[in-house]
C-alpha cells in the first residue's frame, strides 16, 4: 500500500527486506489524520500483526507496520542486532507517521509491546527537535514483560557457557495448522536482550497520559498472562483497561479469537479518538 513514488522517502525498517519471505512484507499507507503505529514480536514479522494494522486502514489511519531490525530475513541477521536496535526501527516508523498525523495510536505485540511501552513513555515534545503527535491511545497484546522462570535460568546458564548461539523454538499453535513467515529458531543474544528490554520497561512502568488496553490469552505458553496482567494493572492505574482471553494463545491476531481482538482494538482506538476530539479547543469560523 505504498506508491513507489513514496519509496524514498521510507525509513529502512518500512522498506522491504530484501530475503523478506512473502507475507512479512511491512506496510505503510498514508491515510487519514489518525496515525497507527503496529509492532510484531520477537523473531516475528508483520505477519502476525497484519489483520490489525489492516484493520486501521480500512477505517481511515494512516498506518506504519515496520520490520523491526534483524527480522523478516535470515536468523543471522538478528544475531547481529539488540533492543536498542529493535527500538530504533519502531521510533523510525513512528517518525514517519508524525510527518502526516496529528495523532498517534500505539500497538505492540509481545516484544513489539515493550516498544511501545518505551515509545510511549519518552513521547514528550522535544525544544528543537522533530515534531511529536500527541498519543491519543495504546494497545498491548501478549506483553513480554516476563519470561517463564526456568526459561530465565536456563537463558543465563547458557550465556555464561556461551553455546549454543541459536536455540529451537516450538511452533506456534494456530488455526489451520498455519506455519506465521518467522524463524523457526532465537539467537541466544536475543534472548537476553529482550531480558534487557523487559529490565528497562518495568523500570519505568507507570501511568501512560492516554486510555491503555492490555489483551492477554490465558492460554499463552510463551508469557505468562497472570503474572503480566497483574503487573501492568498495579503498576498503570485506572488508566489502563486488562482483559484475559480464555483458551487464547500468544500470536494474538492469528489466533480462533484473532477478530475479537482486532475488534477490541478498534473500538479502543476509535474511542481514544472520539475522546481527544472532544477535548480540543472549539473553533470559530
Amino acid at each position: 500500500m505504498t506508491e513507489p513514488t513514496d519509496l524514498l522517502e521510507l525509513p529502512a525498517a518500512l522498506r522491504v527486506p530484501v530475503r523478506c519471505p512473502t507475507g512479512a512484507e511491512p506496510l505503510a499507507h498514508s491515510g487519514g489524520r489518525a496515525g497507527a503505529l503496529v509492532l510484531h514480536g520477537l523473531t516475528g514479522s508483520p505477519w502476525e500483526v497484519r489483520p490489525l494494522a489492516d484493520a486501521f486502514v480500512t477505517h481511515g489511519f494512516s498506518v506504519a507496520l515496520p520490520v523491526l531490525a534483524g527480522h523478516a530475513t535470515s536468523v543471522r541477521a538478528l544475531q547481529g542486532t539488540g533492543w536498542r536496535d529493535w527500538l530504533a526501527s519502531a521510533d523510525a516508523a513512528l517518525a514517519w507517521l508524525d510527518t502526516r498525523c496529528d495523532r498517534i495510536h500505539l500497538c505492540g505485540l509481545s516484544m513489539g509491546a515493550l516498544l511501545a511501552l518505551l515509545l510511549a513513555r519518552h513521547r514528550r515534545p522535544q525544544v528543537g527537535g522533530p515534531a511529536r503527535r500527541p498519543l491519543a491511545s495504546v494497545a498491548l497484546l501478549a506483553t513480554a514483560l516476563h519470561l517463564p522462570g526456568w526459561q530465565r535460568v536456563a537463558a543465563a546458564a547458557l550465556t555464561r557457557l556461551g553455546w549454543p548461539e541459536v536455540l529451537g523454538k516450538d511452533a506456534p499453535d494456530l488455526p489451520g495448522a498455519a506455519r506465521p513467515p518467522c524463524y523457526d529458531a532465537i539467537p541466544l543474544n536475543a534472548v537476553t536482550e529482550l531480558e534487557d528490554l523487559q529490565d528497562v520497561v518495568r523500570r519505568g512502568l507507570g501511568p501512560l497520559p492516554c486510555p491503555v488496553l492490555a489483551l492477554h490469552g490465558a492460554a499463552d505458553r510463551t508469557v505468562p498472562c497472570r503474572a503480566v496482567l497483574a503487573e501492568l494493572t498495579g503498576s498503570m492505574g485506572p488508566g489502563l483497561v486488562a482483559v484475559s482471553l480464555p483458551r487464547v494463545g500468544h500470536l494474538l491476531p492469528r489466533t480462533e479469537a484473532g477478530s475479537e481482538v482486532v475488534r477490541r482494538v478498534m473500538e479502543h482506538a476509535r474511542a481514544a479518538d472520539l475522546a481527544w476530539a472532544r477535548s480540543l479547543p472549539d473553533r470559530k469560523d
